[in-house]
């Protein structure tokens, strides 16, 4: 399940030759765009396929690389098709122009994310134009799910970059009360919790507890953080808190001696402990469930291996190319399964 949502980026002040590029590419596609509304105003036709096969030859003369001049095409498209559709209401309108302002349509073959910088193809092989961006620290973890046509453009001297996501949303299941919103719960060391919800990703940065080692410390931390967890689930309908089983936990997550040490599995039944009891007050539910191959199966196609979690951070599954932070994937795997702890009961093992 996924939500289609928009983020507005602005670029890091692109150099002198990356300016230009960007500056003849914005031009070279208006007039491509130019050129396929021309040919629908022709034939008074919003039929895409026709206006692709009128246009496309002279849009690529332009030395447009194939996927802008699809883009370019497009942009064609929906000018003629709202051009004819004020015609059709009897508004007034004149002949339709292209303005360089628009900017520059990026198909899905004509850029990639990177971290947090932008990628761009020039339509030769191997060659790209990179261009950092100014990310704010709470869309960092959102640029996983980039997905789709985007939209270069420029507004006075500063130039931004329009990109669609896909966010994947919280499990929700309907029991006896209604329709609840279950939210997985991933514990680990590099990232204390990561839960993915309807609004976002909730992450905790285990970092500082790498660094400090005091149990009354820890201690206050959990309570921050159970406090917090009980909080975001609690603005949902019927809110549900799924965890892993603290079984084992100690095997399951691993640092070095010394933090095994320190940690032990205390931390995570601690903060389980004051999940459940601070949940309680609050009217949220808390579910356990069976923590095997939560961090190695696909949310998307359920195909389930070792070779899907290529590094701590990273899962992409071998088998239909889905990829995305790999707590966030435990999260959502985490969440499935507490769906069907809730509608099935617990399963019974032999």
């Amino acid at each position: 399940m996924h939500r289609a949502e928009t983020v507005v980026l602005k670029l890091r002040s692109p150099g002198r030759a990356k300016r230009a590029w960007l500056e003849g590419t914005a031009e070279r596609f208006r007039q491509g765009t130019q050129l396929g509304l021309d040919a629908a105003l022709g034939m008074a036709t919003s039929s895409r396929a026709k206006i692709h096969t009128a246009s496309y030859g002279a849009v690529r003369a332009l030395g447009l690389p194939s996927d802008y001049c699809r883009m370019a095409v497009n942009q064609a498209v929906q000018l003629s098709r709202s051009h004819f559709g004020l015609r059709k209401s009897q508004r007034r309108t004149g002949k339709p122009t292209v303005v360089r302002s628009q900017g520059i349509g990026l198909g899905t073959n004509a850029y990639k994310v990177v971290g947090t910088a932008l990628r761009l193809s020039t339509g030769v092989q191997g060659v790209y134009i990179w261009l950092p961006l100014c990310v704010p620290p709470q869309w960092r973890d959102r640029l996983q799910y980039v997905k789709g046509d985007a939209r270069l453009f420029q507004r006075g001297e500063d130039w931004f970059v329009m990109l669609p996501l896909r966010m994947p949303t919280a499990p929700t299941v309907r029991d006896g009360d209604g329709q609840a919103t279950v939210i997985g719960v991933d514990l680990g060391i590099v990232r204390l919790a990561a839960a993915k919800h309807p609004g976002g990703v909730f992450i905790v940065n285990g970092k500082p507890i790498r660094q400090r080692r005091e149990r009354r410390w820890m201690t206050d931390l959990n309570h921050k953080v159970s406090r917090g967890l009980v909080d975001l689930a609690a603005q949902y309908p019927n809110p549900v808190l799924a965890f892993e089983r603290l079984d084992g936990i100690r095997d399951r997550v691993r640092g070095s001696k010394r933090f095994n040490r320190m940690m032990s599995s205390w931390a995570f039944r601690q903060l389980a402990d004051f999940v459940r009891y601070k949940a309680e007050r609050a009217g949220v539910r808390v579910v356990f469930v069976d923590p095997r191959k939560t961090s190695r199966t696909c949310p998307k196609c359920g195909h389930a291996t070792r070779a899907n979690r290529t590094t701590q951070a990273d899962f992409r599954c071998v088998a239909c190319g889905y990829q995305g932070n790999a707590d966030v994937v435990a999260s959502l795997n985490i969440a499935a399964a507490a769906l069907d702890v809730l509608r099935h009961g617990p399963r019974v093992v032999a």
